[in-house]
């Protein structure tokens, strides 16, 4: 008799995440296929919910009062590897690595993931063992002395994910592990992330998928990639079939939504989400003139249109 499958890296049925109480992802409905799953587009506020750090603590120079914050789960379900995002309990079993967390000034990178051991419960002389074995496996076994507000941004990325594997956990939660890294740097993270996901679960999110890029080539090593636009998933597969011809574009328009969905579908292109944020995916003659064109005959103005994927 086989064992059972493990439970999938993500899965979530008709879940509603808000972004304080404003609906900011609605009936997301996804089992992941593989091991390896990759967000992008519009993911911020999945990854807000599953690190269980405000957005608003990811811009510290803008007016808290002014910025978004809390991300929680207002319906439906959600699971990262069968531990429920709605109780928080994925935090105690996932490693969780948020995109450039506050580090604190003047500690060792061997004493912040030591500490990181001991929160998940282990004796101080096991702590320092595994914090090493993790920032060794992370390529930063000639750090463990250096504080942390002296680490350049590509050894920053890697001392978080340490933190995120020191407890040898089955699936990691990783948000833009290579956003605005190019060259040697960004080489160095791939380097860690591919040591640090190594025989276990990876959940991941990317800010774009250009071709030839770093997030790009990452992309393409999943198993899923999925991708979020105007509160919504609007694609998902593997990368080889996702990223045959596949162009979509994010849109956002300042009024005529109908008129402007309208002008869209006439032309072939394919809608989702809305009323004012969307995501348009183009058909193989279409280009992002029709998508300008549309806007000029509904009387929409284009506020904002960026590519997603292709």
């Amino acid at each position: 008799m086989s064992d059972a499958a493990p439970p999938p890296v993500l899965h979530a049925e008709d879940a509603r995440i808000t972004i304080d109480d404003v609906v900011a992802i609605d009936r997301l409905t996804v089992r992941a296929r593989g091991d390896r799953v990759l967000c992008t587009g519009e993911a911020e506020a999945l990854f807000a919910a599953l690190t269980a750090v405000p957005l608003r603590s990811r811009a510290p120079s803008h007016d808290d009062a002014a910025m978004p914050g809390e991300a929680s789960l207002a319906a439906g379900t959600l699971h990262v590897a069968g531990f429920d995002v709605a109780t928080r309990a994925h935090l105690d079993a996932a490693g969780i690595a948020p995109l450039d967390p506050p580090l604190p000034k003047g500690t060792t990178s061997h004493d912040y993931v030591t500490w990181s051991a001991r929160l998940a419960g282990f004796s101080p002389r096991a702590a320092r063992d595994l914090a090493a074995s993790a920032l060794e496996r992370v390529g930063l076994s000639a750090f463990l002395r250096r504080t942390v507000d002296t680490l350049e941004l590509p050894t920053r990325r890697a001392l978080v994910l340490a933190h995120a594997l020191v407890a040898d956990p089955p699936v990691l939660v990783l948000e833009a592990p290579l956003a605005g890294l190019d060259g040697p740097g960004a080489a160095f993270v791939m380097n860690a992330l591919a040591r640090a996901t190594d025989g276990r679960g990876a959940l991941l999110s990317a800010e774009r998928l250009d071709p030839g890029t770093p997030e790009g080539d990452l992309a393409r090593g999943a198993t899923d990639v999925l991708v979020f636009a105007g509160g919504a998933l609007v694609l998902e597969g593997a990368p080889e079939t996702l990223f045959a011809g596949v162009r979509v574009y994010g849109v956002t328009i300042r009024k005529n939504p109908g008129p402007f969905r309208e002008e869209l579908l006439a032309r072939g292109i394919e809608v989702t989400g809305g009323p004012l944020r969307m995501s348009v995916r183009l058909s193989a003659a279409a280009s992002t003139k029709d998508i300008v064109a549309a806007a000029s005959k509904a009387r929409a103005p284009l506020v904002e249109m960026f590519p997603i994927v292709g």
